[in-house]
């Protein structure tokens, strides 16, 4: 699948957000519309300076996820027209980017992340 990358946006908790396009044609006239928001986040102690971790703790999430996870998170539309593929695409961007833009920048937001993927892996 072909990925191509729309938009980097630096946030306001120091990681880059990556919107790309995933889109690929289904048919003649035809899109699978598909946008995928992403962020690498290293795992560091820092992301866990407002609410720090034991050693034994950090070093466990270290050993579950290795030294970094990606957070993503895609939007998918199907059977648009090519005609109006680029405009649908444009609002699953507007749309990410107005309800879950601000969250994913929020300086909490990477360290809590972390957390959460940690404990999905050890479940």
């Amino acid at each position: 699948m072909e990925q191509r990358i729309i938009k980097t946006i630096e946030l306001e908790n120091g990681h880059a957000l990556v919107l790309s396009d995933l889109s690929r044609k289904i048919s003649e006239d035809a899109y699978v519309v598909l946008m995928k928001a992403s962020m690498e986040i290293k795992i560091e102690k820092e992301l866990f300076i407002n609410d720090p971790l034991p050693d034994f703790k950090f070093q466990d999430i270290l050993s579950v996820l290795g030294d970094k996870t990606v957070y993503e998170y895609k939007m998918e539309r199907n059977f648009i027209l090519n005609r109006e593929k680029d405009a649908v695409l444009a609002h699953m961007v507007d749309t990410y980017i107005k309800n879950l833009g601000q969250y994913v920048g929020k300086p909490g937001f990477p360290g809590k992340f972390v957390l959460k993927e940690y404990k999905n892996r050890i479940k």
